[in-house]
C-alpha cells in the first residue's frame, strides 16, 4: 500500500524548484506554492510585477496535490446563519462567490491556460444521515434559491438508488456546478502558467520570518534574505511560526484519504450509477467519488481530528467505507495518505490584511475553486485593482483568545463529534 496519494501515480510527484539562488528582491512575495499563492503569483506576473514564490516544501506537496479532487460551491455552514451573521447584502455576495463565481473562475482559469487536470462535470451529491435533516436542508435550499442563482435539484430518498447504490442515507440535494479534477494535475498547471508568466518559484525553503521596513518587507528564509514591497501568506492548513498573527487565526484540521484497488468500471458502476462527488452530512464527513478512470473509489473522511498512526486512520476509513458500501468488504486498499486543511473560526474563508501582511485561507476543505479564486482576488487587491473586490474581505477572520498557533482543543472537538455521530445514528 502507497503512502503517497493516488493522484500523484498520473500526474507525478510535485516537481522540487528554485535551484538556483533567491533573487535578493522583487515587487511582491508570496509564501506557499499551492492554488492560492500560484494563482496570485499568476495574477501578479500578469499585471507586471515581479513576483517570487516560496514553499517550505516542493510547490504543491501541501493539501492543493492531496486533497480529494472535488471542486464546486457551498461550504457546510448553514445558509440561515450567513444571513444572520453578515445581512442579506453581505450573505448574497458570500453565497454568490462560494457556490457560483469560484467555481466559473476556476474553469475559466482551466481553459485560457489549457490545463489538462482531468476535470469532469459530475454534479456533487449532498447526501443526508438522518431522515429528520430533510425538510430544514429543503428549507435552506429554498432560501439559497431565493438568493442566488443556483442550479441544485433535491432527491428524496425513494429516489437515491438512481444516485448510489448504498441504503445509508436518507435524502440529498444534487448541486449541478460541481465537478471532479486531478488536483496535483490542476497546482501543477497554474504552477507552470505562473512561471510562464514570469513568476519565480522557489521550494524547500522555509519561511523564518518577515520583518516590516521603511520600503517593504524583509523576508529571512533558508535559502537567504529576499526584499519585498508586499506579501502575501497563502499557507492556509501548513501555517507555520514566523508569518505573523494570521496564524492565531486558521488551525489545520487533517483530512485522510484512501484508494481502493482497481474494481472495473462495470463494479464502481453498480455501486455509484451517478457518477456524482459524494459528500455526507455526518460530523465525520466522509467524501468520496469515483477515481477520473472509473475503475477505483477515492474515500475521504475525518477519521479523526489529530493525526493517529497510519494504520488507524487506515483502518478508520475501511470501516466508514464498508458501512456505506458492505459490498467492498474484503477489498484491497492501494494507497493511504493525509493532508492539511484550514479552517477560520468563522468556519468561512478570508482575504485582508494583518499588520500589513496579506493573506487569503481558511477554505475550510473547499479548496480546489475557492483557493483560486481568493488568490486572484487577493493579488489584485495588492496591486489596487478596484477588481479585487471580495465579500470575503468584508467579513473577520477572529481569533480567540485561548489558540496562539498549537490546537490544543482538536482532540476534545475530535471526541465531541464522535459523539455526535454516535447519538445521529439512533433512530435514523
Amino acid at each position: 500500500m502507497k503512502k503517497s496519494p493516488y493522484w500523484w501515480d498520473d500526474a507525478g510527484p510535485p516537481a522540487p524548484a528554485g535551484t538556483g539562488e533567491l533573487a535578493p528582491e522583487a515587487d511582491a512575495a508570496v509564501v506557499g506554492a499551492g492554488l492560492t499563492g500560484l494563482t496570485a503569483a499568476l495574477t501578479l506576473a500578469k499585471s507586471g510585477k515581479s513576483v517570487v514564490v516560496l514553499d517550505a516544501l516542493n510547490p504543491g506537496q501541501g493539501a492543493s496535490s492531496r486533497n480529494g479532487g472535488m471542486i464546486g460551491g457551498g461550504h457546510r455552514i448553514p445558509q440561515e446563519l450567513i444571513f444572520t451573521r453578515y445581512g442579506n447584502s453581505l450573505a448574497k455576495r458570500l453565497l454568490s462567490e462560494l457556490h457560483i463565481e469560484s467555481t466559473e473562475f476556476s474553469l475559466r482559469l482551466m481553459k485560457v491556460e489549457g490545463i489538462d487536470c482531468d476535470f469532469q462535470k459530475s454534479g456533487r451529491l449532498h447526501l443526508f444521515w438522518r431522515s429528520s435533516e430533510y425538510d430544514p436542508m429543503m428549507r435552506r435550499l429554498e432560501l439559497l434559491r431565493r438568493t442566488i442563482p443556483v442550479e441544485a435539484t433535491p432527491v428524496p430518498a425513494s429516489e437515491l438508488h438512481r444516485e448510489i447504490n448504498s441504503t445509508a442515507y436518507r435524502g440529498a440535494i444534487l448541486y449541478h456546478l460541481h465537478g471532479g479534477l486531478n488536483p496535483a494535475k490542476w497546482v501543477a498547471g497554474i504552477r507552470e502558467a505562473a512561471e510562464r508568466s514570469g513568476a519565480l518559484v522557489y521550494g524547500n525553503c522555509l519561511v523564518r520570518s518577515i520583518d516590516q521596513t521603511r520600503t517593504g518587507f524583509q523576508l529571512d528564509t533558508a535559502l537567504g534574505t529576499l526584499r519585498a514591497g508586499k506579501v502575501l501568506v497563502a499557507t492556509n492548513g501548513y501555517t507555520t511560526r514566523g508569518l505573523g498573527r494570521v496564524r492565531h487565526r486558521v488551525f489545520p484540521v487533517p483530512s485522510f484519504i484512501v484508494t481502493t484497488e482497481s474494481l472495473g468500471e462495470s463494479a464502481v458502476g453498480k455501486l455509484m450509477p451517478g457518477q456524482r462527488m459524494y459528500v455526507e452530512s455526518r460530523q465525520r464527513h466522509c467524501y468520496y467519488r469515483a477515481s477520473p478512470n472509473r475503475r477505483r473509489i477515492v474515500f475521504g473522511g475525518r477519521a479523526a481530528l489529530v493525526k493517529p498512526p497510519d494504520s488507524f486512520f487506515t483502518g478508520q476509513l475501511r470501516k466508514l467505507m464498508t458501512g456505506i458500501f458492505p459490498q467492498l468488504r474484503g477489498v484491497g486498499i492501494s494507497h493511504s495518505w493525509w493532508g492539511r486543511t484550514g479552517f477560520t473560526f468563522a468556519t468561512l474563508p478570508h482575504v485582508g490584511q494583518i499588520d500589513g501582511i496579506w493573506h487569503a485561507l481558511g477554505y475550510c476543505g473547499n479548496g480546489n475553486g475557492m483557493a483560486p479564486w481568493l488568490g486572484h482576488k487577493a493579488a489584485l487587491k495588492m496591486i489596487g485593482d478596484p477588481a479585487g473586490e471580495t465579500a470575503f474581505s468584508k467579513i473577520e477572520a477572529p481569533a480567540r483568545w485561548y489558540y496562539n498557533g498549537f490546537p490544543w482543543f482538536m482532540p476534545f472537538a475530535d471526541l465531541r463529534f464522535r459523539l455526535e455521530d454516535m447519538t445521529s445514528s439512533i433512530g435514523r
